[in-house]
């Protein structure tokens, strides 16, 4: 089964290599979407695949992405219709 989930990530989540980690465990997962910084320097993820890898992707939202991000939080929702994207995207590489 897969799945997408859109998430939103807030606090101390500017300059800290973010983006970068996000996008890097994604494509281990073979998970695609995007990671994008936001007007309000919030960081914002769509990204779909199969329910194993984005519960994997999930859980390492959750235990932390960054060790120089001292202070973030994260509201996560998600969807059983996909939007068909073809490869993992970030604003920064």
């Amino acid at each position: 089964m897969k799945q997408r989930a859109h998430i939103h990530m807030y606090g101390d989540v500017d300059g800290v290599g973010f983006r970068f980690l996000v996008k890097q465990k994604a494509q281990s997962l073979r998970l695609k979407g995007y990671c994008m910084q936001n007007e309000k320097n919030d960081i914002v993820i769509e990204i779909e695949g199969d329910t194993k890898s984005l519960d994997e992707f999930i859980e390492y939202i959750q235990k932390g992405v960054s060790p120089l991000s001292k202070d973030n939080a994260f509201e996560i929702e998600i969807f059983n219709n996909l939007k068909g994207y073809t490869t993992m995207e970030s604003d920064i590489i």
